[in-house]
């Protein structure tokens, strides 16, 4: 398995769903958070780099602004070479 962290901000703020007084926006982002670590292990999960043996670690950032009700997620890859990070990108991104 891939690790997977997702980290929150609401507002411009780091914070976690267990921290949300609004129960709607916690379940959301509850759910988005367990969408995420999906998504990235099932297009990641079995990868490993070809020529050092080694898996990426992704980082999800998962931004809510209450004003537009918008979520913006980002990812971030770190591999042991270009190469694998090539190949993680590509994955991700398809």
């Amino acid at each position: 398995m891939i690790e997977v962290t997702v980290r929150f901000e609401v507002d411009d703020r780091p914070t976690t769903p267990g921290e949300i007084e609004d129960e709607y926006l916690a379940e959301m982002l509850d759910h988005t958070g367990e969408q995420a670590r999906q998504h990235v292990q099932a297009r990641l999960g079995a990868m490993r780099c070809p020529e050092h043996g080694g898996a990426p670690k992704v980082t999800v950032t998962a931004q809510y602004q209450t004003d537009s009700e918008q979520m913006e997620l980002g990812y971030h890859v770190d591999a042991c070479c270009s190469r694998l990070l090539m190949m993680a990108v590509g994955a991700l991104n398809h």
